[in-house]
Formats: C-alpha cells, structure tokens, sequence
C-alpha cells in the first residue's frame, strides 16, 4: 500500500536481526542430540522463508550462521547437512535414536514423538510457520502440536521456564557479532540458563565464544567465530531462518534515512533535497 502512495519510495537493507526456531533440548523427547539434528533436516527452511517474506522484495535466502548475518563482512553458510532438507536421513537418524514409524507417527517406549509448538496469538507470521513445521514433520513422522498463547505470557510462562517443545522468535542483534548472543548459547549452569533458552550446550563451545571475543585481529577473531559458530551448529538447538529485512517508506525527496542496516546516520545529513 505504501508503495502506491505518490511520492512515496520504499528503502531496504538487511537488519542485523534473525528469526529462528529454538528446540527445547531440556524437554524428553528432544534431550537426544539425534533426533535434534534429525528435525533440523526435515525441515524445509526454504519453504518457511519464501512464505515469511512473500511481497518484501528480499531474496528468499535462509540462513547459516548464528553469529553473523549474509550482508556482513564474516559471514559464511557453517550448517552443512543440517542446514539442508534432508528427510531421508532425518528418518534413519530418528529410526537410530529407536523412534520407529508405526502409521502416521513414530512412537517409543509406548510413546508418540509429539512436540508441542508455541505461538503467541495474534501473530500470523509465528502461526504460519507453526502450520508450515507441522506439515514438514508429519512427513517423517514426528507429530506438531501447535499451542497457541497470549503473547504477553510467551516469555515468562513459556520460554523462559521451558514450557515448550519448539517455539519461533527472533533475535535482534548488533553490528558487534558475537558478545551480544554468548548467553544464547552459553552452557547453562543449573538454573542459571542466560538467555540459553534451548538449554544445552558444551565446554568447547564456551571456549570457542570466549576465545572469539578475546581475540584483538579482525580476520583471527572472523575465523573463531565461525568455529564456534559450526560447533553451535553441532548442537541443533538454534535453526536459523533468515535475516530479517528492514523495509521503510519515505518520502521520494527525503535524503539519508530510511532502511539503514548497519549503518549509524549522521542526523546533520538528514534532509529534503532542495530542487533546482
């Protein structure tokens, strides 16, 4: 509607923030690093991209990296096979972690493999791609259960004290890419979780955030992060979607502001352009 408003024009830039999907490894069913990396493949990033950003003008590209986002210097794809749609392996690795098919659903021990999906209400984007997982999943047999909440009790009943399977938010992040997020993928310390909402994580891992962020040379400390970044990938508890487009209407004459990305504006170069 903007976009057909005269004189109007419309600005874009990647944001330095990414939507994701964080597997709750605390949860029984999840507690396997198997059947973590298993849901990693059999969902279809691609298809949960291109429908979130539908109409935007951005390249439906996903994601692959937890620290840096792909319209940053240091970025590079670390997910390997997990960032990648593979649901023939996703089947034989959940059929190792002994969840075997019986019909629609895998079962074990005289349990189904469901997974409750959390939603906040009212926001069509987080629904969709809660419709869009369960679809995916089915498909291997892992049943999704979409529980939606009042988006005012996400955080406080849900995804801070664990009360969840999967749920879908996004990160905002900084043009400083590591230091921000080392609480998201910190190991937690009893119930001292950070921001670990997915609550797992290593020793090597820690060492390698914490090696990154000491680290003084640009080109070393871009190497480390990504180190640490494909062990996160290891992991599987963060599936990152996409970046997160910044898109603003302006008016045509308004020169220096609009979508900035990473870049700061100088506000004393804010201004119309005059005509000649």
């Amino acid at each position: 509607r903007a976009a057909e408003v005269r004189g109007a024009r419309i600005r874009r830039a990647g944001g330095p923030d990414w939507r994701h999907l964080t597997f709750n490894a605390a949860a029984p069913a999840l507690a396997d690093v198997r059947v973590r990396r298993a849901l990693f493949m059999a969902v279809d990033r691609e298809v949960i991209v291109r429908s979130d950003l539908a109409g935007l003008g951005r390249p439906p590209r996903p994601l692959g990296n937890h620290f840096y986002v792909d319209t940053q210097a240091g970025y590079q794809d670390d997910s390997g096979e997990l960032g990648h749609y593979h649901p023939d392996r996703a089947g034989r690795l959940l059929d190792e972690a002994g969840w075997l098919r019986h019909g629609a659903y895998r079962a074990k021990d005289g349990r189904t493999l469901a997974l409750r999906f959390v939603v906040p209400s009212g926001v069509a984007a987080s629904r969709r791609e809660g419709e869009l997982t369960r679809a995916l999943l089915a498909r291997v047999g892992v049943r999704v259960d979409i529980v939606p909440v009042p988006t005012d009790d996400l955080f406080d009943q849900y995804v801070t004290p664990g009360n969840f399977d999967i749920v879908p938010f996004s990160w905002l992040g900084t043009a400083f890419p590591l230091s921000p997020l080392r609480s998201v993928f910190a190991r937690p310390q009893g119930e001292h979780i950070q921001q670990n909402y997915a609550r797992a994580g290593s020793a090597e891992i820690d060492t390698a955030m914490d090696r990154a962020i000491a680290e003084v040379d640009t080109a070393r400390a871009r190497r480390l992060i990504n180190r640490a970044d494909r062990l996160v990938w290891r992991e599987a508890t963060v599936l990152p979607l996409y970046q997160r487009p910044q898109v603003v209407a302006v008016r045509a004459g308004l020169a220096n502001l609009g979508a900035c990305g990473f870049w700061e504006p100088a506000f004393e170069d804010i201004g119309f352009i005059g005509r000649s």
